[in-house]
């Protein structure tokens, strides 16, 4: 059937592959939904680009195999296990010693007790159902040796230092940061073992050549663009994310059997893009993986609930990040605080001597529908609470722990996300409706970044830093600033309204993550700071305590903010300068 495909397309150049074993037509059809066309995207190739890369693949792997590979071809299987494994000699002593030293043992220990599941049959037969291809390999998972504690040292083929660390942040920071193995109750889950099922995990990757690729992209990415890490290689994440694409889409192509590595390996792709923060790329991916979520396993809540951790919790972070709506469906319910509690936690404030936050909002309430103050009203309640965590009142008072505290701001963010008022509710002018979507967006940036900040974050065993980070793409936030910006240029506006909109600036200053956003949110603080006579943190401070505590979402808020109220009586000469 191809090959007659092959000679009708001749002067097309792309292959369209089968959608489905059942499938009649090789192209797409206006039936296909987006999230499918998404995926017949990734497996349309050049009929001659292909062959070549795949000619060139099978030449490369004839002399080396990566980590964890062994070759059993099956007419010369002792030839080809005496040259293409390595003893474990030959890794490097010196390096064996100091990885031996830094491993966790009491960790590695609990996850090599297991017995390791033996997939070769598996594989034979899935194998057998395909055909037997002369050119095609078999793959094994080289079984460990049980006296070795180093997880990562019971591979026969030689690995280098590099990748070498890329496995051990994989199972000691880029896991347990993915699928937040702090909090222990997770959308009804509950994790029995505070042992980290990272290894068996590593192992279970090695299942197909695809999946452990996909796990060292999405690790050395983390590596390089949140840790700073710097490699030999400079675009080592990158080179390795164009591999395992390539093996995607061939996977793909070669109709093989969706299992949730193929979803995990997906998500990995989509993790390597959050850390660029290219969120088109994000939202590709996610689609592909609701669709075969949806479509092969029944939705999100069959999934093993490591994976659902790990694809719920990046799922928000994009939708934060982006202001769009969750792609997963399913969220994270929490218990609302009783009024008993809420009395509470504004009473343990005061007798700290400290004013609880959001009482601006309550004077900015005339601008927003019956609804919307609601949720406003929930997130001030939580912000108490959040306010008791930062200052160390817990023991002061009978609030809920910080797991509740997470849950919460998700659950929160998650209404803000899809918020619509009510049909039939009065409608506000232009403007109100305005300040309220700015809000609203406000408030999402704010609720992103609370469990990335301490004590919701654990904090690095070495370095002491927080291991959770937060990223906002701010220009939704951005354009609706200006927009009623712009308005106000014309009119003049109410006290409250310029110190609403002076906290939002402030907000956008430190939750930017683009220069040219950052730029543009600081000349609009300081500008609003010039109007309001406001030059030292100690006058701003009333104004961040009226609204949402900015100085303690990340560690730099106070000196950034304090540095650009210092220096903003000087900007002023240089405003008309400055590009809107």
């Amino acid at each position: 059937m191809f090959d007659e495909m092959n000679a009708k397309n001749k002067t097309v150049g792309l292959l369209f592959v089968n959608k489905t074993v059942s499938s009649k037509s090789l192209s797409n059809s206006k039936a296909d939904s987006q999230n499918l066309r998404e995926i017949n995207q990734h497996v349309q190739k050049s009929r001659d680009l292909g062959k070549e890369r795949q000619n060139r693949r099978l030449v490369k792997r004839s002399g080396t195999l990566p980590l964890g590979w062994t070759s059993l071809a099956p007419c010369s299987h002792s030839h080809s296990h005496s040259h293409l494994t390595l003893p474990l000699a030959t890794i490097d002593p010196d390096l064996q010693a100091t990885d031996k030293a830094q491993s966790r043992s009491a960790v590695e220990q609990e996850a090599l007790k297991g017995p390791i599941p033996d997939r070769n049959a598996a594989k034979s037969t899935r194998t057998h159902s395909h055909g037997h291809d002369p050119s095609s390999r078999l793959l094994q998972v080289l079984r460990p040796s049980r006296s070795s504690v180093e997880p990562f040292g019971q591979f026969r083929v030689s690995i280098d230092a590099e990748k070498h660390r890329i496995l051990q942040y994989f199972v000691f920071k880029f896991f347990p940061a993915v699928t937040r193995l702090d909090i222990v109750s997770f959308i009804g889950f509950n994790q029995k073992s505070p042992t980290s099922p990272a290894i068996q995990i590593l192992r279970n990757s090695l299942s197909e050549e695809l999946h452990f690729l996909a796990l060292l992209t999405a690790a050395s990415a983390r590596m390089k663009y949140v840790e700073q890490y710097h490699f030999a290689r400079a675009d080592l994440p990158e080179q390795l994310a164009d591999v395992t694409l390539r093996l995607l889409r061939r996977y793909l192509a070669q109709s093989k059997p969706v299992t949730q590595e193929l979803l995990q390996s997906i998500l990995y792709l989509w993790a390597v893009e959050s850390y660029r923060r290219n969120w088109d790329a994000v939202l590709m991916h996610g689609r592909m993986i609701m669709h075969l979520c949806n479509t092969h396993f029944g939705g999100f809540q069959n999934l093993n609930p490591y994976l659902r951790r790990m694809l719920w919790v990046a799922d928000r972070f994009q939708a934060a990040a982006t202001a769009r709506p969750p792609l997963v469906e399913e969220r994270w319910e929490t218990e609302e605080l009783t009024f008993e509690q809420s009395a509470s936690a504004m009473r343990s404030l005061r007798e700290d001597g400290r004013e609880p936050n959001g009482r601006g909002f309550s004077q900015a309430s005339v601008h927003f529908s019956p609804k919307f103050g609601t949720v406003v009203a929930a997130v001030v309640n939580l912000a108490h609470v959040i306010q008791c965590h930062w200052a160390g009142l817990c023991g002061m008072s009978r609030l809920p722990d910080r797991d509740w505290a997470v849950a919460r701001s998700y659950t929160l963010s998650d209404e803000l996300l899809s918020f619509k008022d009510e049909v039939g509710t009065t409608a506000h002018n232009h403007r109100d409706s305005r300040i309220q979507d700015c809000v609203r967006l406000a408030l999402i940036v704010w609720l992103a970044f609370v469990p990335a900040s301490a004590p919701y974050s654990p904090a690095d065993h070495d370095t002491g830093v927080l291991t959770i980070r937060a990223a906002i793409d701010a220009r939704p936030l951005r354009n609706r600033l200006a927009s009623l910006t712009a308005h106000f240029e014309s009119s003049t506006p109410s006290p409250e309204k310029e110190l609403l909109l002076f906290w939002v600036a402030g907000l956008g200053t430190v939750a930017s993550e683009l220069v040219e956003n950052q730029e543009w949110f600081a000349f609009q603080f300081q500008r609003y700071a010039r109007k309001l006579t406001v030059y030292s943190w100690d006058d701003f401070g009333e104004i961040n305590d009226a609204y949402l505590l900015l100085d303690r979402l990340q560690q730099s808020n106070h000196t950034k903010l304090s540095w650009l109220l210092q220096r903003a009586i000087y900007a002023e000469s240089s405003e008309e300068d400055t590009p809107e």
